[in-house]
């Protein structure tokens, strides 16, 4: 059937090189792609060339390793058939070094050549050739890698926040969105590494922008003066070592902070050790770094902070910050934390999308481990007064350098900033004004008041708030009547919730969201009015700098092609004149359902329209029969819609889930003694509030 066996980068780690015995050593990936060979078995190897030496830290590969080297090795080997793999084809041209025979292929097929490598008989050998993300977005800042003026944006609207974008990506740079429709998905543009394999997820929402950069706060906002008479914090006594624990996460600059500390150390004659866990090279993976400050070197001790050591832990993230080797220097009785209280996804996130870390509860489990607790949302202040999340360690370290937590004094770490030599000004403005947050915020609310980050989402909570909403999201999606439709259901089951269960309004609230949730499904129409909304276009105005050209990503059903092996429509990208073309689109939302609709009479659609009348005939005979002891399965029952989500293959997935929900609950219902068996099984994250407090009412 076809075995797999993938291997890091050749030159990774020193003690994959086996001593052959004789002064010369062989790498142990090579020794089993040999021993497959020779044991003639079946099986396909995938080499991975990065480009550089990942795992400690992005320097180059030694040597003239390449994968053409590597195709005409494993063919010696007597491997049957090596193949490339690579986003870009086109350096593989005449002279590019690969032996004879093997073939070249974009990324874009790998699915397709894995299949095909699985059927050849004897050994086969992928090498997958591309340079780390997270090493190009190190050069790109370096000036050392093309740098594309292409960005992806997605507009929150028309996102369904199914998560196909993560499936297909795999990116950190996606980010939940909350918003009163939902959880939807955003870009973090300053920490993208411009891979674009997001936009393969099966979504109109994602819109390609060209020849435009993010844009950044008017420099004039950060003048000198911004900064004037900042006062010199005390200095941390320094008695004997002075122990940091330094954690965040990978390719944020967490180990260049623990650099900066050394050298500021240095500069001021003192001695410093640092330890740097840095693990996988893993772009949003766990870093620490422990670092000791130090009159002399002989009161430094060993450089790994030991149990409840630690003097001040800088959290810059606070996931890494609880993991077992930061938590355990951490004590109640001595420590300081300064701690970013904007939590960064984490990579579970992209595997499931409903995925949520209560940011609030995070620092109060930090606060319990430590003697005092210092928190600041430096990712949002970051963007918000230099425009890139980038910003956010050295705000942080600036702001625990004005608190006087630090043994070093401000001029020497702005030194050591000169002294690294990258991004010199926006580093040294970024820890100038974390020092300004500690001692004036004020003056930054004052100063930068248009560029604040985003307060915390508040969704609307009281059944008439939901219910004017709705209305006019539905008005303006249809007409009144939909409107009205919809008034006529959830006032139905309100009333009979207030004759069942008096005070409670969980089950309309739910019945609100939801109902209004189908009948708005999201068609040609709907996605063409809200990609031609005014406020889109001025959100992207706002988020880009000028001259930006737009193109839409779409898989209109009546034009697209279907991918030969799934059957699943493709989406391909159209010029701006698709946007010229929504705004007509839009006005023809009045042919919506009926015989001239031409988009009505696809699977898809006829299946939307299903589901508003099921959903509607499901809550009104439920309204006729609820009394105390249904309560809760009607509550779980109304809010199956929130498992509905995304376009196409992706969305009709989720139906048959929603489905075979709908018809466990709708035994349940019937059968009030299953009501603790149901009350078991997973609820959608949205509805975890509504249920336990119908739960609640049911249980007296």
């Amino acid at each position: 059937g076809g075995h797999w066996y993938s291997l890091a980068h050749f030159s990774d780690m020193p003690h994959i090189f086996q001593n052959m015995g004789d002064g010369t050593y062989y790498h142990s990936g090579l020794l089993a792609v040999r021993g497959a060979v020779a044991a003639k078995v079946s099986m396909t190897f995938r080499i991975l060339f990065n480009d550089a030496v990942a795992m400690t830290g992005g320097q180059p590969v030694d040597g003239p390793l390449s994968p053409g080297d590597i195709s005409r090795q494993v063919l010696a080997e007597g491997v049957e058939r090596c193949v490339i793999v690579t986003d870009d084809p086109s350096r593989y041209g005449p002279g590019s070094g690969l032996a004879a025979g093997v073939t070249v292929h974009h990324r874009d097929e790998y699915d397709r050549i894995q299949r095909e490598l699985r059927e050849v008989k004897g050994v086969t050998v992928i090498v997958y050739e591309q340079t780390c993300a997270a090493e190009k977005r190190r050069r790109r800042k370096r000036g050392k890698f093309p740098n594309p003026a292409k960005r992806m944006f997605i507009n929150s609207d028309v996102c369904e926040g199914c998560g196909d974008c993560s499936v297909q990506a795999n990116c950190v740079s996606i980010w939940p969105k909350e918003t009163e429709l939902g959880r939807k998905r955003e870009i973090d543009q300053s920490n993208c590494n411009k891979d674009y394999s997001c936009v393969k997820g099966f979504c109109p929402s994602f819109v390609t922008v060209l020849d435009a950069e993010p844009r950044k706060p008017r420099k004039a906002s950060l003048g000198g003066d911004l900064f004037r008479n900042l006062p010199m914090p005390v200095l941390a006594p320094l008695h004997g070592s002075f122990n940091l624990m330094v954690c965040g996460i990978g390719g944020t600059g967490v180990v260049t902070v623990g650099s900066l500390l050394a050298m500021a150390a240095h500069l001021e004659g003192k001695a410093c050790s640092v330890f740097d866990m840095t693990g996988l090279s893993q772009k949003n993976g766990a870093v620490f770094s422990h670092v000791r400050i130090a009159p002399s070197n002989c009161e430094l001790g060993a450089q790994k902070l030991g149990l409840g050591e630690a003097d001040v832990a800088l959290a810059f993230d606070t996931v890494a910050a609880l993991s077992k080797e930061p938590a355990i220097t951490l004590n109640p009785a001595r420590t300081q934390v300064v701690a970013n209280t904007r939590v960064t996804p984490t990579p579970a996130f992209q595997r499931n999308p409903d995925l949520k870390l209560d940011g609030d509860q995070l620092v109060e489990r930090l606060r319990a481990a430590a003697r005092d607790l210092h928190g600041v949302d430096a990712t949002g202040l970051g963007l918000a007064l230099l425009g890139d999340t980038i910003a956010s360690n050295l705000f942080l370290l600036g702001y625990a350098s004005q608190l006087g937590l630090l043994p070093v004094s401000p001029q020497a770490i702005e030194r050591a900033v000169e002294i690294n030599g990258i991004s010199i000004d926006f580093n040294k403005s970024a820890f100038a004004l974390g020092r300004l947050q500690a001692t004036d915020p004020a003056r930054i609310d004052q100063v930068l008041a248009q560029n604040r980050p985003d307060e915390k989402f508040m969704p609307l909570s009281t059944l008439p708030e939901i219910l004017a909403h709705r209305t006019e999201l539905l008005t303006r999606y249809q007409d009144a009547a939909w409107a009205g439709r919809y008034l006529r259901l959830v006032n139905r089951v309100a009333e009979a919730e207030a004759r069942s269960m008096p005070g409670s309004t969980a089950l309309a609230v739910a019945v609100a969201r939801n109902f209004a949730k189908l009948m708005s499904y999201k068609d040609e129409y709907e996605v063409a009015r809200l990609h031609a909304d005014p406020a889109f276009l001025a959100r992207l105005k706002d988020s880009f700098e000028d001259g930006a050209h737009i193109r839409y990503n779409l898989a209109p059903p009546l034009f697209a092609k279907r991918d030969p092996r799934t059957g699943q429509l493709q989406k391909r990208e159209f010029g701006p004149w698709v946007g010229r073309l929504f705004p007509i689109l839009a006005r023809l939302k009045g042919l919506r359902g009926t015989f001239f609709d031409p988009f009505g009479h696809t699977a898809e659609r006829r299946m939307e329209r299903a589901l508003i009348d099921e959903y509607e005939a499901d809550l009104g005979a439920i309204a006729d029969r609820l009394d105390h002891d249904n309560y809760s399965i009607a509550v779980r029952i109304a809010v199956i819609p929130e498992l509905i989500r995304g376009y196409g293959h992706v969305k009709e997935a989720n139906v048959q889930k929603a489905a075979e929900e709908r018809v466990r609950l709708r035994e349940a219902f019937d059968n009030p003694q299953a009501v603790f068996a149901a009350q078991k099984k997973t609820i959608p994250i949205r509805a975890v509030g509504e249920v336990k407090r119908a739960v609640a009412l049911d249980r007296g």
